[in-house]
């Protein structure tokens, strides 16, 4: 049986992974996805206010969802 919630829905991810409420979650998951790309494992993570204002007229505004420590 399939569950009702679908977790590849970008709402549903960001609900399960997006708040500090799961940040073990979500450390846990960025590890297993980066795995063969880090020597060691990510030991922290930061969320972040994913909106960056642009600066300047002609800048593009950016959206960061994680840092890494």
């Amino acid at each position: 049986m399939k569950h009702p919630v679908d977790p590849t829905v970008d709402c549903v991810f960001k609900a399960i992974l997006g708040s500090n409420e799961h940040i073990d979650l979500l450390l846990n998951f960025v590890n297993s996805v980066c795995q063969n790309d880090f020597i060691h494992p990510i030991t922290g993570l930061t969320i972040l206010n994913p909106y960056n204002d642009k600066e300047f007229l002609n800048a593009k505004m950016s959206i960061v969802d994680i840092n890494l420590e």
